[in-house]
C-alpha cells in the first residue's frame, strides 16, 4: 500500500496547486459517492474482493509458471504471493472501482504485471507459451468453479443474495479477464501466445507493435469497440456454462 501511494504522489508531484485542489475535491466527491453506494449496496464490497482475487491469481500464475521454467525474477521480488497489496496497480485499481460504482455491466481491472525475464526461460518458445496462457487458464478455471457451485448447490446460491453476487461475479469477471487478455495486442497475453506459436515474420510483427499496443487498447476502450470484441465471446461462454449447469 505504501508503494501504491508513493506512485500516486510521484505521478502528481509537479502538478500546480490549483489542479491538486481540484483533484482532491473530485476525489472527495468520488469517495463520498462510493461510500454512499456501498452503504446502500454492501454487495459491492464482495465484487471488489472477487476482482482483487481474480487479478492477483492471474498474475501469480504467470510468475509461478515462469519459475517452473527457470525464471525466478518474480520469486526474488516477492511477487509469488497472494497478498493483494504486493500486486496493486494505481490505474488498474481505480478504473474497475469506477466501473463498479457506476454500475457497469462489465468489470475490467488489472494488477501490476509480475516481472518475467523471458530470456531466462528454459525452452524459450514453450516457456513463453505456457507462461502466457497461465493467467487466462486460471481465470477460466475460476469461472468454471463458479459454474459448478451453481450446478451442485443451486438452493444455497439462489437463496442468499451475497452468495449469488460472489458466484455470479466470479464467473463474469473471470470470463471478461480471460477474453480481454487473449486479445492479440501487446502487452496482453494473446500477443505473447501468438509470438510463441508464430513464424519469424509473426514474431517481428508482434515485437513491432510493442510501442503502440497500449494506444490501440485505449482507442478500443474509448470508442466502445473493446466491448464489441468481448461481448460475443463472453455470451458464447455464458451460454456454454449455462448448458453445462443444466446438464
Amino acid at each position: 500500500m505504501k508503494r501504491f501511494w508513493e506512485e500516486f504522489k510521484y505521478l502528481n508531484y509537479d502538478m500546480p496547486k490549483t489542479a491538486k485542489y481540484i483533484l482532491w475535491i473530485l476525489g472527495g466527491l468520488f469517495l463520498a459517492n462510493a461510500l454512499k453506494t456501498v452503504a446502500f449496496n454492501p454487495a459491492i464490497l464482495l465484487i471488489i474482493v472477487v476482482l482483487l482475487m481474480s487479478v492477483v491469481l492471474h498474475e501469480v500464475a504467470h510468475g509461478y509458471v515462469a519459475y517452473l521454467f527457470g525464471d525466478d525474477t518474480a520469486k526474488n521480488q516477492g511477487r509469488l504471493t497472494l497478498n493483494p497489496i504486493k500486486h496493486l496497480d494505481l490505474a488498474g485499481t481505480l478504473f474497475p472501482l469506477f466501473l463498479i460504482l457506476t454500475g457497469s455491466r462489465f468489470i475490467i481491472g488489472w494488477a501490476k504485471p509480475v516481472p518475467i525475464s523471458f530470456e531466462r526461460l528454459r525452452k524459450k518458445k514453450n516457456g513463453v507459451f505456457f507462461v502466457s496462457i497461465a493467467g487466462v487458464t486460471v481465470n477460466f478455471i475460476l469461472a468454471f468453479i463458479g459454474a459448478n457451485i451453481i450446478k451442485f448447490f443451486p438452493d444455497k446460491v439462489y437463496a442468499n443474495q451475497y452468495i449469488y453476487t460472489v458466484v455470479s461475479y466470479l464467473i463474469r469477471i473471470n470470463l471478461v479477464l480471460a477474453i480481454f487478455n487473449l486479445i492479440p495486442i501487446p502487452p496482453l497475453d494473446g500477443s505473447r501466445i501468438i509470438w510463441s506459436l508464430g513464424s519469424r515474420g509473426v514474431k517481428d510483427f508482434m515485437e513491432s507493435m510493442e510501442n503502440y499496443g497500449l494506444i490501440i487498447i485505449l482507442v478500443l476502450v474509448f470508442t466502445g469497440s473493446l466491448w464489441g470484441i468481448i461481448l460475443p465471446i463472453f455470451n458464447f461462454f455464458i451460454n456454454l456454462l449455462n448448458m453445462y449447469i443444466k446438464l
